[in-house]
């Protein structure tokens, strides 16, 4: 499916993804995005798989870039957002979403791809129901940041306090000492 997004009062589009276990439509972060009317931008260039990429292929800010990780906490998917430098603590993420850590397991791109995004695109962005979003305490404040956008060649700029009222995440501590 194809849609037309608003970005800073233009429009694009943005393309849909089927989800491969019902066949029905995914929404993809853009797809949220452009829906929300919020203010962001989008940013094309060679696809990158993590931090090292972008920091050398995106000479953005490094203080600006915010991972997100994507994790299954059984049939839940859970978005983990946090500074690029920061290390998740898989303890403090699982008490933040209420499983056990034993539950908590990295997201394989069957995962990730029903949820709308690839490896190397993982957004705290998303459109489908039932996924738990969590950011790291020190989100908020971040100014400006530089993020996922569901593509691995496509980052998502936007004010962090923006991106926290659309998402409306669980926020609580999740960087390792």
């Amino acid at each position: 499916m194809i849609r037309i997004m608003r970005m800073n009062g233009m429009y694009g589009m943005s393309v849909s993804v089927n989800d491969d276990r019902t066949g029905g439509p995914v929404r993809t972060p853009l797809d949220v995005l452009g829906a929300s009317g919020v203010d962001y931008s989008v940013q094309e260039h060679v696809a990158i798989l993590g931090r090292d990429d972008a920091e050398r292929e995106l000479g953005l800010p490094t203080e600006r870039l915010l991972k997100t990780m994507v994790f299954r906490a059984g049939e839940t998917v859970v978005l983990a957002a946090l500074p690029v430098h920061g290390k998740v603590h898989y303890g403090k993420l699982a008490r933040a979403v209420g499983v056990p850590r034993s539950a908590l397991r990295q997201a394989d791109p069957d995962d990730m791809r029903s949820v709308g995004m690839v490896p190397g695109g993982a957004s705290p962005v998303c459109g489908v129901e039932g996924v738990v979003t969590v950011f790291d305490v020190s989100v908020p404040d971040m100014g400006r940041v530089y993020c996922g956008s569901g593509h691995a060649d496509k980052t998502v700029e936007i004010e962090a306090k923006t991106l926290v009222a659309l998402v409306q995440p669980i926020i609580a501590s999740l960087i390792a000492d």
